[in-house]
Parts: C-alpha cells; sequence; structure tokens
C-alpha cells in the first residue's frame, strides 16, 4: 500500500540550509514512492514532483506569518488527513517531526552567555519568543507524536530535560554529507594547498554566538605566528570583530571574506576548521570539513562534535576558559594537513553520506 504523507515546511522557496534539507528528504520520500503533499507559503520550485499547496501570507511581523501559516496547515490537515504529518518547522502538531533547529528555550538559555541580561529579559517578554516556545512544548509533547528526530544526542538531551516525553519516541540521526560528491574536490585539494602558514577556517554568521571573540583572543595567546585565519560569514557587528583583531595584533594574519556560496576552495586551502559555538545542535560544517579531511576543532556546545574522535578533531570542554582555546589551537597546529591523515579524516564520516542517513528516516517514518 502506497503512503501518503503531508510535509510541513513554511518557506521552500530560499536557498538555505534548512530548505535544501527539506528539498532532499522530500524528493527522498517520493522516490521511495510515497504520495507526498507540500504545505508551505510564497512561491517554491515550479519542477517539484509532488503536490504542493502553498499559501500566502499578508500579515506584517513574524508572529502574525506564523499564525496565518499554521491555522492554513490545520484547515488542510483537517480536510485532508493522511496517517503521517511530517513537520519540518515548529508546529503544534504533526505525527513525527524534524526538530533540525534544536530546541528554543535551550537556545534562549544560550543566548545569555553573549547578549547579557537585559537582552535575554527582552527575549523572555517578547511574543514571537514566548509563541515559540509554547508551539514547541506543544508539539513535543502532543500524545499523538509517534517519533521526534533530533540530529544530536545533544539536542535529545536538552528536549528530555524540558519536557515530558518518553524517549523511545527520540531518534538521534546524524546530518549527512555529500561524501561521494565531494571526492573529485577532496582529491585536488593539494593543488589549492599553501604549506607555508597553517591555515585555520571559521565559517558562520552571528559571530558572537560561533564564538569568534573567544577564537581570536585563543589566537592571541599562541607563541607561533606561522598561522593565518580565514573568516566566512557576515555580521552586522563585523565592524567590532575587525577591531578586536587589530587590538590582539592579529590584523596581518586574519582575513574577513564576507559570505561565499562555494565553500570548496576554502575548504582545500585550510588545515583546520573551529567552531567554538555557544550552541549549534549540528552544526553541518563540522561534516563538510570532515568529509573535506580537515581536523576539526569544536565546543561542546555543538552537536556536530559527537562524530569527532581524537584522530579526527579535539572538543573545547569550556569556551570561558581562553586555555582551553589555546591548548585546542596548540594541538591543531601539531596537526598539519598531509595526505594520509586526510584521507583518515575524511573516511571517518562515510557512514555519514547522506543517501544514508536520508534511509534512517524514511524506515523509521514508514515502519
Amino acid at each position: 500500500m502506497t503512503e501518503t504523507i503531508t510535509l510541513l515546511k513554511s518557506e521552500f522557496s530560499r536557498l538555505g540550509g534548512a530548505e535544501n534539507y527539506a528539498r532532499t528528504l522530500a524528493n527522498a520520500f517520493h522516490k521511495k514512492g510515497c504520495n507526498l503533499r507540500l504545505l508551505t507559503s510564497g512561491p517554491y520550485p515550479d519542477d517539484l514532483p509532488f503536490e504542493v499547496l502553498s499559501t500566502t501570507l499578508s500579515a506584517k511581523t513574524s508572529l502574525g506569518k506564523w499564525n496565518q501559516f499554521y491555522s492554513f496547515c490545520k484547515r488542510e490537515i483537517a480536510t485532508n488527513p493522511t496517517s503521517i504529518t511530517f513537520g519540518l518547522d515548529r508546529s503544534p502538531y504533526q505525527t513525527h517531526l524534524r526538530a533540525g533547529s534544536g530546541v528554543h528555550r535551550a537556545f534562549l538559555e544560550h543566548r545569555k552567555m553573549t547578549e547579557g541580561s537585559l537582552k535575554s529579559f527582552r527575549h523572555k517578554i517578547n511574543p514571537l519568543h514566548r509563541m515559540l516556545l509554547d508551539t514547541e512544548k506543544k508539539a513535543i509533547e502532543h500524545p499523538e507524536l509517534r517519533r521526534l528526530f533530533t540530529n544530536s544526542h545533544l539536542v535529545k538531551r536538552e528536549i528530555l530535560s524540558y519536557y515530558d516525553i518518553d524517549q523511545k519516541k527520540i531518534s538521534v540521526i546524524h546530518n549527512g554529507v555529500q561524501w561521494h560528491e565531494d571526492e573529485e574536490s577532496f582529491n585536488n585539494w593539494e593543488n589549492h594547498y599553501n604549506s607555508r602558514n597553517y591555515d585555520f577556517l571559521f565559517i558562520g554568521h552571528n559571530f558572537a554566538r560561533k564564538g569568534l571573540a573567544t577564537f581570536l583572543k585563543g589566537l592571541a595567546l599562541l607563541p607561533t605566528k606561522e598561522w593565518t585565519l580565514t573568516i566566512i560569514g557576515n555580521d552586522k557587528k563585523k565592524k567590532s570583530f575587525i577591531s578586536l583583531a587589530k587590538r590582539l595584533g592579529l590584523e596581518q594574519q586574519v582575513r574577513f571574506c564576507g559570505p561565499k556560496k562555494n565553500l570548496t576552495p576554502f575548504f582545500q586551502a585550510a588545515d583546520c576548521l573551529v567552531i567554538p559555538s555557544y550552541y549549534d545542535p549540528f552544526a553541518n560544517v563540522t561534516i563538510e570539513a570532515l568529509s573535506m579531511g580537515l581536523f576539526v576543532i569544536s565546543s561542546k556546545n555543538n552537536g556536530g562534535s559527537e562524530v569527532l574522535c581524537p584522530n579526527t578533531g579535539h572538543i573545547i570542554e569550556d569556551l570561558h576558559a581562553i586555555e582551553s582555546m589555546k591548548e585546542a589551537l596548540e594541538i591543531a597546529l601539531s596537526r598539519p594537513k598531509t595526505p594520509n591523515q586526510a584521507k583518515k579524516i575524511r573516511s571517518s564520516v562515510r557512514h555519514l553520506d547522506l543517501s544514508n542517513q536520508l534511509e534512517k528516516y524514511i524506515e523509521q517514518t514508514l515502519c
């Protein structure tokens, strides 16, 4: 019997990571022979091989748009119910939910570390955050929820600490990477690599939450200057981080390159990716870097750190101790990229090929 699935995703047109993952997962269900119906809003690609119902959101605020979209979903689900409703956003009701963005309650707690008490209080009384927290609780504790997918054990632990849910409902499926597709780029990395200096790489927006200040301060403590740092991404307070690098005497070694669509040349040229995040459910760049043979330094607050081992990376236990950052960077410096080491690091995530991870979602949803 062919399974019919209703997929909930509030936006399907943007080129962000969440939208790309949603498209990939939807196509995987379709190729498996499922009848798929997507509920979304706004424009969407016109080449999708399954049914799409999209609504126009006229509200001016994020809260208003959210209310409009989920009122639309509620009506459609009531009118045309299916045995499986798979949520990819925060929605009050679904039978299956992928919490790819982590736990909003935990996210707000971690933000206190970088934003101060006043801003944290504003978040607490903000109607949008209050709505998200209420929706999160309803979704996770809903009696008809059959399966909750998380992309890390970090997120699973947070869900169990904040909400009343049977842990047997929770499945941890780490993010996948285009491992086989990366092979040609990996094989050519030596053509882009400069062995004169050790090259650190930082990728991400929202520099404060991603721990860039701590990273820069750790670099300033290193006894050697035979390294460079390439920063990919943007932040509205970028100038303050450029000033910090100058105050620390690092301006000659640090490059702010802005956002880049193609990260491959930067992975090819780098020795090590550093992810000192204060909160990341699972930073996808973790496995993207490993798939390209890079040593990875990560905080324990990144769910992606769960795929690291001593031969492929190092976990910073305390982001508040600059010495911990310094020690991690010194470990990285002792492991410059070599053909042999890069191959071993790349092999460590072969099992996380995206096709393998998608199959786990399909099997556990259709079982």
